[in-house]
């Protein structure tokens, strides 16, 4: 459900990357990429609701979560989520609430 401020969530926990998993850990490309974007933006992926179904068993709250631990390797929903946040906010999008819908239009469900 949208809030009144776009987002999903209410951002909690870590706004920073002090808990991302350290990209050079990874020799996949696109998965180091992914990762090197959380220590990029990490406080904007934290306001960020992922598509990828991991807060349905009580993993994580936020995209920055799921680069905290493995769950984005190999995940394309958490590691696209994050690449639209980048190009947005390198694009001068600093509203989350746009990002947020930035993200719903390419990963959430249709219908």
């Amino acid at each position: 459900m949208l809030r009144p401020d776009g987002l999903r969530i209410i951002p909690s926990g870590r706004s920073d990357a002090s808990h991302v998993l350290s990209p050079n850990k990874f020799v996949a490309k696109d998965v180091r990429h992914a990762y090197w974007v959380a220590t990029q933006i990490p406080a904007v992926l934290n306001k960020l609701y992922c598509w990828c179904g991991c807060e349905n068993r009580g993993v994580h709250r936020s995209n920055l979560q799921c680069f905290e631990d493995e769950m984005a390797v190999t995940c394309a929903v958490c590691q696209g989520t994050a690449e639209i946040a980048y190009q947005m906010t390198q694009d001068g999008v600093q509203d989350a609430g746009k990002i947020q819908a930035g993200v719903d239009a390419k990963w959430a469900p249709r219908g």
